[in-house]
């Protein structure tokens, strides 16, 4: 399905992400991670390339306009060419209300899961303007619904949709398409983070009418599906894997 294709996946050392760049690698791609952590970039890419010839990783802070910049180009010196992307790269927030929040946590979580993913697209589409290629950008279902607890998580995704749908529509005559998987719960370090903040899993899972927690693989199923050419149809979507949560 994406036999040689070379994708870029963000946020890649760990949950989605790390469940992303294998299946892809098992699709047939050449995958380059990027993460924040070197430490579990350097792991991930022995634990999932044992040729060492099929992924590269990379440390970059997303929030960082010049680590994209430098990134990017190196991205394309890895296997010389670009045709994917998921923008996974994201951060929780602690539960409260909007007024209890503190302004530092609110730019922290819309630097990495806004700015972070504008910044990543921004240099993606500089290539692909030029040349073709998909996005997939990691919204979740904080981008659909809202979460109470969670004003700036919700509005970072919410900006991502609309980020999305925007940039689909300015970009389809030139052969790019965006689109976006929005997962429900889904079983990451993120919904550890939640729990940590008190909100119980099960609770969470049963906010879903299949009543339980999503796995990692399911959501990398889709985003694979968005960046072949399978959906060469589909662009500026929104798609749902929440086990019908946003259904109800």
């Amino acid at each position: 399905m994406l036999s040689n294709k070379v994708i870029l996946v963000t946020g890649g050392a760990s949950g989605i992400g790390l469940a992303t760049c294998e299946h892809l690698l098992l699709s047939g791609a050449r995958v380059v991670l990027w993460d924040i952590d070197g430490g579990e970039v350097g792991a991930a890419v022995k634990n999932i390339d044992a040729s060492g010839q099929r992924c590269h990783g990379f440390m970059v802070d997303v929030t960082n306009a010049k680590q994209v910049e430098t990134a990017m180009v190196d991205t394309l010196a890895a296997f010389g060419a670009l045709h994917g992307a998921f923008n996974n790269a994201g951060i929780g927030s602690a539960t409260r209300p909007l007024a209890d929040m503190s302004e530092a946590d609110f730019d922290a979580v819309l630097a990495v899961d806004l700015k972070g993913v504008w910044l990543c697209m921004k240099h993606e589409l500089l290539h692909f303007r030029e040349h073709g290629g998909v996005i997939v950008n990691n919204a979740s279902v904080a981008g659909l619904v809202a979460l109470a607890g969670q004003s700036a998580y919700v509005a970072s995704k919410h900006g991502v949709i609309g980020l999305t749908k925007t940039a689909a529509v300015e970009y389809a005559a030139v052969g790019v398409r965006i689109n976006a998987v929005c997962p429900g719960a889904v079983r990451t370090p993120i919904l550890e983070h939640l729990a940590q903040a008190g909100i119980d899993e099960t609770a969470l899972a049963g906010m879903a009418p299949m009543g339980r927690i999503g796995n990692p693989d399911e959501i990398a199923k889709a985003v694979a599906w968005l960046l072949s050419a399978e959906s060469s149809f589909v662009t500026g979507a929104a798609m749902p894997i929440d086990g019908g949560w946003t259904a109800q």
